[in-house]
């Protein structure tokens, strides 16, 4: 089940939105985006390939964003409230001691 924000109201929104995507009239809303270009392709009208943006509060919708662009946003905004810095490589390695006195790396 989709979460609650993600429900009717929401659905509503892109049905609106996608009448502006099928127009050719949409570009991405997004600060940073990903793509070479910022227009979105009528024929992504009715695909998957073109999110709904939100502002960083989650509650507005500030338009209309490549896939791509909306879920690099959203990595990104999350990695910020869980105050994770860097990739997994620049995190240090832990090491565990067991009670068999063999260590994992």
């Amino acid at each position: 089940m989709s979460k609650p924000r993600y429900r009717y109201a929401h659905q509503q929104e892109r049905k609106r939105w996608a009448k502006v995507v099928a127009a050719g009239e949409a570009y991405c809303a997004e600060p940073v985006c990903k793509m070479k270009s910022r227009w979105i392709p009528a024929e992504w009208a009715s695909t998957q390939l073109w999110h709904l943006c939100h502002d960083p509060s989650g509650t507005i919708v500030i338009g209309v964003g490549h896939r791509k662009c909306n879920l690099s946003e959203a990595a990104t905004r999350g990695n910020k409230m869980r105050g994770r810095k860097g990739s997994r490589k620049a995190r240090e390695v832990r090491t565990v001691r067991r009670s068999t006195n063999r260590w994992v790396i």
